[in-house]
C-alpha cells in the first residue's frame, strides 16, 4: 500500500483539487483521509467536513463519514487526545480506512504548520504513517521560493522528505516552466505539475453560501445551485445602485437589509443569483413570492449587512458534490499536468 500527505504553503492552495486530480488520473482503488476537518458542516446532525463529502461522492467510497476525521477543533481534540493517543486514533484509523484499498489520500489541515501543536501536521503524520509528502502551492501572491524555502526548510530540519511540489493557479505555464521550476528545484524539490489557473473552480453555489452562513431559505429554493461570480452590498439606494456598471453583471449575490424592499426587488429583476438578507429582518409577502416564482433565493442570517459581506468574502471557493463542471475541468484541466506516479 502506498499513502501520499498532501500538504501546502498557504490556506486555499488548492490541496483537494490536486488530492481529487490525483484519485481521478489512476486506476488505484484509494480512499481518504483528513485527520483535522477544517471545512466543517453539520448534515442531519453530524458534523462532517465537505471535503470528505466531496471525496466519498466522486470516488463512491462506503466509508461513513466520521471516519473521514479526527476532529474539527484544535481545543476539542486536545482535550480528547494526548499525544499517545493521538498517535494510536491515526493508526488505528488509518488500518481501517486502508482495508481493501491500494492507498490513502491523506489531506492535512489548511496549510503545513496548521495542526502542528495536537500533532496533527504533515511531519507529525509522517512519523505515524508510512507515507509520502507532497507540497501544494499556489503560485499567485508572494514569491513561490519564498513560501517553498521556508517549507522545505522546515521539513528537512524534523528529517521529513518530500516527494515533490504542484504549483498551482499559474497564470503562464510557459513563464512558470522558464523562470519558476528551477528556482524550485535549486531547492532539492522536484516539480510534480504546474496547473493553470481555471477560473471556473473559482465559482460557488448558493446553496454552499447558504451552509457556510447558517442561513435560513424564506424564499426561492429552487435556486439553491445558482452559480454566484460577484458579491454586490446593496448600501445604497435602489435608483442610484441600478445605475452602477457592477449591478449589471449577472450572476451576483446581493447583501442587503431584509428591511430594503427596493433594494431587493430592483435586486429580483436583474441577473441575480441569490440575496442575503442581513440584520433576520423578513421582507413583505409579495417579494417572497416573487422571489420563489424567479427561483432567487432569499437567506436570512441574524449577522448585519458588513459582517455578512465580510463572512461571504472570506469564504473559500470550494468544488462540492453539486458542481460537476468542475469536476469535469479538474479532468480535463488538472489531471494532465501532473506526473504523480502513486
Amino acid at each position: 500500500m502506498k499513502n501520499i500527505i498532501i500538504s501546502s504553503t498557504e490556506k486555499d492552495a488548492g490541496k483537494t483539487t490536486i488530492g481529487l486530480a490525483i484519485a481521478l488520473s489512476t486506476d488505484r482503488s484509494l480512499n481518504f483521509f483528513k485527520p483535522f476537518g477544517d471545512r466543517p458542516i453539520y448534515k442531519k446532525k453530524r458534523l462532517i467536513d465537505y471535503d470528505a463529502k466531496l471525496f466519498k461522492n466522486v470516488l463512491d467510497l462506503d466509508t461513513d463519514y466520521e471516519k473521514f476525521c479526527i476532529g474539527f477543533d484544535h481545543s476539542k481534540i486536545k482535550y480528547a487526545y494526548d499525544e499517545t493517543t493521538i498517535k494510536e486514533k491515526i493508526k488505528e484509523r488509518v488500518q481501517e480506512l486502508s482495508k481493501g484499498k491500494d492507498g490513502l489520500i491523506i489531506e492535512t489541515g489548511e496549510h503545513w504548520g496548521f495542526g502542528s501543536s495536537i500533532g496533527l501536521d504533515p511531519i507529525s503524520i509522517s512519523d505515524m504513517v508510512e507515507s509520502e509528502v507532497l507540497l501544494v502551492t499556489s503560485v499567485s501572491g508572494t514569491e513561490v521560493a519564498d513560501k517553498l524555502t521556508t517549507a522545505s526548510r522546515y521539513f528537512e530540519k524534523n528529517g521529513t522528505e518530500v516527494k515533490g511540489v504542484v504549483l498551482n493557479r499559474a497564470e503562464s505555464l510557459e513563464e512558470m516552466e522558464d523562470f519558476v521550476v528551477q528556482d524550485v528545484e535549486d531547492l532539492g524539490l522536484d516539480v510534480l505539475g504546474i496547473v493553470p489557473d481555471i477560473s471556473s473552480l473559482d465559482l460557488t453555489r448558493m446553496r454552499f453560501i447558504n451552509d457556510m452562513l447558517f442561513g435560513k431559505v424564506v424564499a426561492g429554493e429552487g435556486g439553491l445551485d445558482n452559480i454566484v461570480k460577484n458579491v454586490y452590498v446593496g448600501a445604497m439606494s435602489a435608483d442610484e445602485m441600478i445605475r452602477t456598471p457592477s449591478f449589471q453583471e449577472k450572476r451576483k449575490l446581493m447583501v442587503t437589509g431584509g428591511d430594503r424592499a427596493d433594494v431587493i426587488l430592483a435586486s429580483l429583476e436583474e441577473g441575480t443569483s441569490g440575496i442575503i438578507l442581513t440584520n433576520n429582518i423578513i421582507p413583505p409577502s409579495n417579494i417572497i413570492s416573487r422571489a420563489d416564482r424567479a427561483n432567487i433565493p432569499l437567506i436570512s442570517v441574524p449577522i448585519n449587512t458588513y459582517e455578512a459581506a465580510q463572512r461571504i468574502e472570506r469564504m473559500e471557493t470550494i468544488t462540492t458534490i453539486d458542481d460537476n463542471f468542475k469536476i469535469e475541468h479538474i479532468k480535463e484541466k488538472v489531471c494532465p499536468n501532473l506526473e504523480i506516479d502513486l
